[in-house]
């Protein structure tokens, strides 16, 4: 048999020309398009990161094999599309402006790797947010440092998460709030688009003196977060008041019903806390609350769940909590001490 080279392939080099609605039949074998493009990301926010000077070239047009930063390839997605942006290991990047990052509904960012290579984005200034604004937004095995850099300059960035997006999804990312007592955020992450989903991310403060007003707050004046999900996650931060929750509800005259809090464990750092979700506002709030471990800091009476606000109607079971180190978590009745 005569020997076949690269050439002798279709598509080989150049970008394929087949809509993306269409089947292709590859002598017995079909293969469907997913529906969107699929972008790689690989650099430190201005050069691509060159492991393979083939697949390091940058090119004008839809050729360009990897982008250097997320908000380079941005502009080239389509909103509903099914579009991917898959961010490579050892990839970083600062967020350093409001609103950075001009997303599209439906995009997915996803990142590779595990520990510290996963890529990771930097907030740099105190305004610097990302605000999923449009639906169906997943951000999926990223690192970000909502405090800044590792302990040089005082920072505290107001609020880098702003949810309004319906159905957005966060996905085994690694969030840092605080490090140390001026370098913090003041509020990580305030929900206000429906069916808002947490699953299995890491939210944690490197030092209980990284205080933040609260680290998931439910609503504003005017939208609540109706259907928020928060499943399998790992909480731990200083809140600004002892009988503040890491999760709260606010005062308001919007809703959060049917909400999920589930399986996670959630621990409020600050000295003396009782505190680990706090329901006292005022706002409409329904759902399930169970099977969560709480951990907080004071050696004697403690509430866990404080759910005094009007409208507060949630089902409270299996919750356990500790308040001494080292100590085997009980049974959270309620108002009734651990």
């Amino acid at each position: 048999m005569g020997t076949q080279t690269a050439s002798a392939f279709s598509g080989i080099s150049r970008v394929p020309r087949v809509p993306l609605n269409d089947t292709i039949d590859l002598n017995g074998v079909f293969v469907t398009p997913c529906g969107g493009r699929t972008f790689h990301v690989r650099g430190d926010g201005t050069s691509v990161l060159a492991y393979d000077d083939q697949y390091s070239q940058n090119t004008a047009d839809m050729n360009q094999r990897l982008w250097p930063s997320v908000a380079s390839v941005l502009p080239y997605c389509v909103a509903s599309r099914g579009d991917r942006v898959i961010v490579h290991q050892n990839h970083t990047e600062d967020i350093n402006a409001a609103d950075d990052w001009a997303l599209v509904a439906g995009l997915s960012i996803i990142g590779l790797g595990w520990g510290n290579t996963r890529p990771t984005f930097t907030f740099t200034t105190a305004l610097a947010t990302i605000l999923p604004d449009v639906a169906g937004l997943t951000f999926e095995n990223c690192r970000f440092l909502c405090a800044g850099p590792a302990g040089t300059t005082a920072l505290t960035v107001a609020a880098p998460w702003v949810v309004t997006g319906e159905g957005c999804r966060f996905i085994e990312n690694y969030f840092e709030i605080g490090i140390d007592a001026d370098q913090l955020c003041t509020t990580p992450f305030t929900i206000k688009g429906a069916n808002c989903g947490f699953f299995g991310n890491k939210i944690v403060a490197l030092a209980q003196a990284a205080p933040s007003t609260n680290v998931i707050v439910l609503g504003d004046a005017d939208e609540g977060a109706d259907g928020f999900t928060c499943v399998g996650n790992y909480i731990k931060a200083t809140t600004g008041n002892v009988a503040t929750g890491v999760i709260a509800n606010i005062s308001s005259t919007a809703t959060s019903n049917d909400i999920l809090i589930e399986r996670n464990y959630l621990h409020n750092w600050k000295a003396s806390s009782t505190t680990v979700i706090s329901f006292a506002g005022n706002m409409v709030t329904t759902g399930i609350v169970r099977e969560n471990q709480f951990r907080v800091e004071l050696n004697s009476s403690v509430q866990g769940v404080v759910y005094s606000g009007t409208g507060v109607d949630v089902c409270l079971d299996n919750n356990r909590i500790s308040n001494v180190a080292n100590e085997t978590a009980l049974q959270n009745q309620g108002t009734a001490s651990a």
